[in-house]
């Protein structure tokens, strides 16, 4: 598909009105369904590894939302193509103190009772969740310009807020409205253009605001509730419901890198709720909201969310340095079809054939092997097959990069591997 940017067609808008940075030059697109690893997806084309490749995606065009009127258009591609999308892709800090995490269910006590456990897992009452989610939701207005309103959610007790990037554009600083009506001065704590996060702090939270429960955005699927809460057209903690209507879309970054798993919903989703959050059902954040698919500026029923298990690597990292870390070990894989499968002896196996090494990531050195080579979708055996990462099954390079988001860079990810017929069990640091 072309690469460039449509006016007169169905687009991808941010939602501030805030202008978008400028367009770099993507790299060269990998062939066939080939994807390079990577927080983002991407193979860097430049000396530091932890900035993978900011390849153009075809087809739909990108611009900057706000409480005002469309601007700007960033070139984007394979938003709503299945088959081009692929999948996305820390001392730690204060996030932990409104993180809930959802590890499995205990076992019932002796005494207790497994409908106890239950009622802990069964979704919240929407007006419930509302009234426990609304207060940690702000008003964020970057420049005193009431078109170029936006949403952003605090999470901890710190004073800290997330936000899109694209919400604040070059500022340092943002106003920021609590639900009490209060207005603070918030700081620019850190930026990253390539997951559209940005974090804020304020001196001091006005009493009764409760930062949002993190949740975890691995466990979604099509079909899964969720409520998103933000400012649309400065109408402040709107609140709209829907379900998730698909899951691994990927999307461009302010600065044209690719982001991964991208959650997309059909919750209304207006100008003025970029950087508000998408809630699932017990109330927990899941995702940021971030764009709309439109043919005409409002909401059509298609929304993307940046999902949370991205955003709180890259945000503790902003919050500990001021500068994001992506993590990323350097390979290019091929998600197996039939024939490769077969070509390759291991019939009927699913996961990611490994066809190429950057020679600066960690994966060669920790021994990883790649396919000697590859032609017209055909791939020579003789590399490793990935068919497990971080302990979860591999289908394709989304379930990868993944696995690879959920940790900090100078941990490891471990990996499982078919090589020569054999499962091989591979411990990768992440750099």
């Amino acid at each position: 598909m072309a690469g460039a940017a449509t006016t007169n067609r169905s687009s991808v808008h941010r939602l501030t009105s805030a202008p978008p940075p400028k367009r770099s030059e993507p790299g060269a697109a990998l062939p066939g369904n080939a994807q390079s690893e990577g927080s983002q997806g991407g193979k860097s084309p430049d000396p530091n590894p932890r900035s993978p490749a900011r390849r153009a995606v075809a087809g739909i065009g990108f611009a900057a939302l706000g409480a005002g009127i469309a601007v700007a258009a960033l070139a984007s591609a394979g938003v709503l193509d299945g088959n081009s999308t692929t999948t996305i892709i820390r001392e730690p800090v204060d996030l932990a103190l409104a993180e809930d995490r959802s590890p499995p269910p205990p076992a019932p006590q002796p005494g207790g009772s497994s409908n106890d456990v239950a009622a802990a897992q069964r979704p919240l009452p929407l007006p419930e969740l509302v009234a426990g989610a609304a207060p940690s939701v702000v008003k964020v207005n970057p420049s005193g310009d009431e078109r170029r309103l936006g949403s952003g959610f605090v999470i901890d007790a710190e004073g800290r807020i997330l936000t899109n990037s694209h919400v604040l554009d070059d500022e340092e600083s943002a106003a920021v409205t609590f639900s009490d009506g209060s207005d603070a001065t918030a700081a620019v704590l850190g930026k990253d253009d390539s997951t559209d996060l940005a974090v804020l702090e304020v001196d001091e939270l006005p009493a009764g605001t409760r930062p949002a429960r993190l949740g975890t955005s691995g466990g979604l699927e099509v079909g899964s509730g969720v409520v998103a809460i933000g400012n649309p057209f400065g109408l402040e903690r709107t609140a709209t419901t829907g379900i998730v209507s698909a899951i691994e879309r990927v999307l461009n970054a302010p600065n044209s890198f690719r982001i991964q798993n991208v959650i997309q919903t059909d919750a209304a989703l207006n100008r003025g709720t970029s950087g508000g959050p998408l809630l699932d059902l017990r109330g927990r954040v899941v995702g940021i909201n971030s764009q709309i698919a439109t043919s005409g500026g409002g909401n059509v029923g298609i929304g993307f969310a940046i999902p949370i298990d991205t955003i709180v690597p890259v945000a503790e990292s902003l919050i500990e340095t001021g500068v994001a870390e992506h993590a990323w070990i350097g390979i290019t894989g091929r998600s197996l079809t039939r024939e490769n499968a077969r070509d390759l002896r291991v019939p009927g196996a699913r996961g990611v054939a490994i066809v190429e090494l950057d020679e600066r990531g960690s994966a060669r050195a920790a021994g990883l092997r790649a396919a000697p080579g590859e032609s017209d979708g055909m791939i020579e055996p003789g590399g490793d097959v990935i068919v497990a990462a971080g302990g979860a099954p591999v289908a394709d390079m989304a379930d990868v990069t993944r696995a690879i988001a959920m940790k900090r860079v100078g941990e490891a990810v471990e990996l499982q591997l078919l090589r020569e017929g054999r499962r091989v069990q591979v411990s990768v640091p992440l750099i």
